[in-house]
C-alpha cells in the first residue's frame, strides 16, 4: 500500500506543476497581448494553444473593463 499512495502523491504533484507552468504561460500571452502581440505571433514565438490564447484573451478583457 505504500506505493500505491507514494504514486498517488507524486501524480498529484506532477498535475500541480503542470497547472502552475500552464498558468504561467497564460500569464505570459496576457503580458504578450497587452504589449499589443498578435495571435499569430503568440503561436508562432510562444508556440501558444488556441485554448491558453483564448483564457489570456478573456483575461486581458477582464483587466482592460
Amino acid at each position: 500500500m505504500c506505493n500505491l499512495s507514494q504514486g498517488i502523491k507524486e501524480r498529484g504533484i506532477e498535475q500541480g506543476i503542470g497547472q502552475g507552468r500552464r498558468e504561467e504561460r497564460i500569464s505570459t500571452l496576457v503580458t504578450f497581448f497587452k504589449n499589443d502581440g498578435t495571435v499569430a505571433a503568440a503561436k508562432q514565438m510562444l508556440n501558444s494553444s488556441d485554448e491558453d490564447i483564448k483564457i489570456a484573451k478573456e483575461r486581458l478583457s477582464m483587466i482592460e473593463e
